[in-house]
């Protein structure tokens, strides 16, 4: 295979989100750097779906589109998909492609040189304090090996498959913290994922002989990249305090430009973790910092301020210290019933979880999140079951990112949306197909009246 399509390089970074999304779990585990919170693949992953939705909207299948248009698709919807640190880096990976085919029909040997490069250098710029050991490492690595070599175009995509590897093994030496908890960096290997999973794509429509990937090795976590984060060190980080991570878009208004140098200054020198990208129009701002209103009141001053999001990171690192000690599961559902026999009903239909509370007793917010956080599970979907409940929910979930409503208002809504449930798929896809079946449900309630009347004669 001498170059690729667009339709095939859609395809490869398909696959690469397919992988990541096997894998997830895994990057996870091994999340300690910059803040122990356990959620580097997930954000990485919607990253990637966001990437890949961007690409399959502006860039149909069964149309001929340019690689320059593809890559340029999958850099947008990264960039407004973006989430946390490693979304953000991750999204600048894609700016790399993107310059790099502009205007290209088709990608060849020396235009995924200059990619990877191009996303090499994106990559370091973006971050205020750039860290070796961490996943720029591996994408400057994977860069720094395909200069000069005149492989094809799949044997070329192996160079840099192997080179993220090497790289991804020296990053527990190259980061103490990632010594101590004794992993590699979770954002490294997210990347070795995505470069092997696009690698399988690519060599299965090429006749190079190129051999794919074993991409399951990444399961087992005892010799390629670590065990699980050391006891020890997650009892020393729950002494911590980490604050706050907040991300937001800032748009132009009124015409003004954005200076996009001005802003990556600005929070440098007042934020942790800083990763600062974007062009005149549009600034995407990360940081971890302690007091978020001065962030967002700056950003103000500049234009308008959307996507904003702020997590408490002491939170974050206390639920991934806690589901590292206890095995915790990846995803449990709660439901909230009145009555013994439903809350039988629902247990045996596969609730982890039930609180008492219905129409005329419903549950408090904290109820809701102390029962979720009991299941012991990562991720948690709450079904509501009451009209009168799903405000309480819904606020539940904005103060816990790890509670996700499924807005059912009634029993039969609840029963329905469980048997729709899948714990193998993601808390993203199980939401999406159980609030899909709740419009299909029709229910009619009998209820004895406090006293008789007669209406109308």
């Amino acid at each position: 295979m001498d170059q690729l399509r667009g339709q095939e390089l859609k395809e490869a970074f398909s696959t690469a989100t397919g992988f990541l999304e096997e894998h997830r779990d895994v990057v996870n585990a091994l999340n300690v750097f910059p803040v122990p919170d356990g959620d580097t693949g997930t954000n990485m992953l919607l990253t990637m779906r966001s990437a890949i939705q961007s690409a399959s909207e502006d860039c149909p299948d069964g149309e001929n589109h340019s690689v320059g248009a593809v890559s340029s698709a999958l850099a947008q919807g990264a960039f407004f998909g973006a989430r946390g640190n490693s979304g953000v880096i991750l999204s600048q990976f894609f700016k790399g492609f993107s310059d790099a085919l502009a205007g290209k029909e088709f990608l060849a040997a020396d235009d995924l040189t200059l990619a990877f490069k191009l996303a090499s250098a994106a990559t370091y710029e973006s971050v205020g304090n750039p860290v070796e050991g961490t996943m720029l490492t591996v994408i400057r690595m994977a860069s720094e090996a395909l200069q000069g070599s005149d492989s094809d175009l799949p044997a070329l995509w192996e160079v840099a498959y192997q080179a993220s590897q090497d790289a991804l093994a020296g990053t527990r030496e190259q980061l103490p913290v990632l010594k101590e908890a004794g992993v590699v960096d979770a954002g490294g290997l997210g990347m070795v994922i995505l470069i092997g999973g696009a690698l399988r794509s690519i060599s299965a429509n090429g006749s190079s002989g190129v051999e794919l990937p074993e991409l399951s090795r990444f399961h087992g976590t005892a010799n390629a990249i670590g065990g699980p984060v050391k006891t020890k060190f997650l009892d020393t980080t729950l002494e911590q305090e980490w604050g706050y991570c907040t991300q937001f878009i800032i748009s132009s208004v009124d015409g003004r430009d954005l200076d996009i140098g001005q802003v990556r200054t600005h929070f440098q020198g007042t934020t942790r973790s800083t990763v600062v990208v974007g062009d005149q129009r549009n600034v995407r701002v990360h940081v971890h910092l302690e007091e978020t209103g001065p962030a967002l009141s700056y950003a103000e001053s500049l234009g308008a301020v959307s996507d904003v999001k702020i997590e408490s990171m002491d939170s974050q690192n206390e639920r991934f210290a806690s589901s590292s000690h206890s095995g915790a599961v990846a995803l449990a559902v709660l439901s909230i019933v009145q009555g013994e026999g439903l809350a039988h009903m629902f247990r045996d239909s596969g609730c982890a979880g039930v609180i008492e509370g219905g129409q005329t007793m419903n549950p408090s917010v904290r109820q809701i999140i102390d029962a979720a956080r009991s299941t012991n599970a990562v991720d948690v979907i709450v079904l509501p079951n009451n009209g009168n409940v799903v405000l309480a929910a819904e606020q539940a979930a904005v103060a816990e990112p790890s509670i996700h409503v499924v807005p059912t208002k009634s029993v039969p809504q609840g029963v329905t949306a469980l048997l729709v449930y899948n714990p193998e798929d993601t808390w993203e896809e199980n939401v999406a197909a159980m609030t899909a079946v709740l419009s299909e449900v029709a229910s009619v309630e009998v209820t004895a009246a406090v006293r008789g009347v007669t209406i109308g004669g």
